[in-house]
């Protein structure tokens, strides 16, 4: 008897274990939406789930419990600090530009000096500015990726 009873309680235990490790699947109504709203001439944006409205750290917060959409969403938010930093680099370049030429400019005709200084900020300014495109698109595409890989698990 007391076999049978050590017997009973293991294979209740491991059956409530087994049901344990069931995955949960999520309603189809959880999926993320990007809804555009019109106020008057301008056109707006929203998160939606199942209808209902979600702040942009409601959609972060669901990106980032599903690990692959959370990969995506942290690429994107590197691709995005590139892109700022890009955006300084150029702001400065661009200045550095700015004050070589006019420094240039206000010389006395007679004299010769040198653009090179002007040449290689404008070229520096150039890729700063190039750089910063690539990554905020780069940014856009990983953030889109990242809703679609967490939408996927619904279809």
């Amino acid at each position: 008897m007391k076999r049978s009873l050590i017997i009973l309680i293991i294979l209740l235990a491991s059956s409530i274990l087994a049901k344990a490790q069931v995955a949960q699947h999520a309603q189809p109504d959880s999926v993320i939406k990007v809804t555009p709203t019109k106020t008057g001439t301008h056109t707006t944006y929203a998160y939606t789930v199942a209808g209902k409205v979600q702040t942009p750290d409601e959609v972060k917060i669901k990106l980032l419990a599903y690990a692959p959409s959370a990969n995506e969403y942290h690429t994107a938010k590197v691709e995005t600090k590139w892109a700022i930093i890009s955006t300084a680099g150029f702001a400065l370049s661009a200045i550095g530009a700015v004050i070589e030429y006019a420094d240039n400019n206000k010389s006395s005709a007679t004299e010769h000096h040198s653009l090179t200084g002007a040449y290689i900020f404008t070229g520096a300014a150039t890729a700063f500015f190039t750089s910063a495109v690539i990554n905020l698109v780069q940014a856009g595409k990983h953030k889109n990726k990242a809703m679609k890989v967490y939408n996927q698990r619904f279809e």
